[in-house]
């Protein structure tokens, strides 16, 4: 090898060649550039800058297909809670209670479908989706938690005897329920929250009314203008706003935190399974006015906006920009307010 050159000496056959050729080309060698592999790394730098621009231009448009997907699925989730409300209350001629038993922090407020002196049981906290499970196809799983029967979240947690006692129970509360998840949510899908006692969150939530931090809190649970309160079922008799413009079910983001917790089998005022219209939509949680640090506002992961359930079954995409006080009169039953677009 000569530098960047090849030297080649040249044999030629003795066939093919007459002697005058062959004396001309005896001996002689002939170079030329040797071959080069690979790039330099200006070149190298230049296709990693072209792949990169690429990636950008790409990426956003990827990720907003991966969005359309999953919120596309969502709504099915949500649709299909729809069908098993509907069906709920056809047989029922009722909804679900936003919570199924009373609580007893509030019980010499004289609410009249929670007297004193109820038992421990009859305070479960079992949220208004445990009724539903049947019409979701999980009737075992209602059947497991059997609220009838120990209770469920008995006195919220001061009272763990439901836990200890029926491992039916405490394993029943673990299942991630994909029905009631909303794959664009990146929270965990077992809250901590209540240690000791572990569960699966939820994306979703009832809509408990318009009345939230800013209320009492008994009026909040009891006395709210939504779909769904603690222990009193409504009928859709009650919906006098009509069902196309009344909010059943919307979106809850991070529940596997305490501001914005969201166990599917649990319900407690400001925060899991039952959310209000006080805050705007989509604050962020533990912003805006809180209940030791809840907000029970309704949030989601997709950009710009969140997914509702109507009561005549149909879902809307709603936008953050909606108009404060037609949020708030969406989500009430008998409010009797104008009600414009939702989006």
């Amino acid at each position: 090898m000569l530098g960047d050159y090849c030297e080649i000496v040249v044999v030629w056959p003795k066939a093919g060649l007459n002697q005058r050729e062959r004396n001309r080309f005896r001996g002689k060698s002939i170079r030329w550039p040797s071959k080069r592999y690979g790039f330099t790394l200006i070149e190298l730098l230049v296709v990693i800058a072209i792949i990169g621009i690429l990636t950008g231009m790409l990426l956003p448009a990827v990720q907003t297909v991966r969005e359309s997907a999953r919120r596309s699925s969502c709504q099915n989730n949500f649709r299909q809670i729809g069908l098993a409300i509907g069906n709920y209350e056809a047989g029922r001629l009722e909804l679900p209670p936003g919570r199924v038993g009373c609580d007893d922090i509030d019980e010499n407020r004289l609410v009249a479908s929670c007297p004193t002196g109820l038992t421990s049981e009859e305070k479960n906290g079992a949220s208004g989706f445990i009724p539903l499970l049947s019409f979701l196809e999980l009737g075992n799983l209602e059947e497991q938690l059997a609220v009838d029967d120990g209770g469920l979240w008995n006195r919220d947690v001061d009272d763990l005897e439901w836990w200890q006692s029926f491992p039916g129970k405490r394993q029943g509360i673990l299942e991630e329920l994909p029905i009631l998840w909303c794959p664009s949510e990146n929270g965990e899908r077992v809250s901590t929250v209540y240690q000791p006692v572990n569960a699966a969150t939820s994306s979703y939530a009832l809509s408990n009314g318009s009345l939230g931090p800013n209320s009492l809190i008994y009026v909040t649970k009891y006395d709210n203008n939504g779909a769904f309160v603690y222990k009193q079922p409504k009928s859709l008799v009650d919906v006098a706003d009509g069902l196309s413009n009344t909010f059943f079910v919307g979106e809850v983001t991070r529940p596997d935190i305490w501001e914005s917790s969201n166990v599917w089998s649990y319900a407690i005022a400001n925060a899991d399974c039952l959310r209000t219209t006080d805050n705007p939509l989509n604050t962020r949680p533990g912003a805006g006015d809180v209940i030791q640090r809840r907000n029970g506002a309704f949030a989601s992961s997709h950009p710009g906006g969140c997914l509702f359930l109507f009561g005549d079954g149909h879902v809307q995409f709603v936008a953050d920009s909606i108009d404060r006080d037609l949020y708030q009169a969406l989500s009430t039953i008998n409010g009797g307010e104008p009600v414009g677009s939702a989006q």
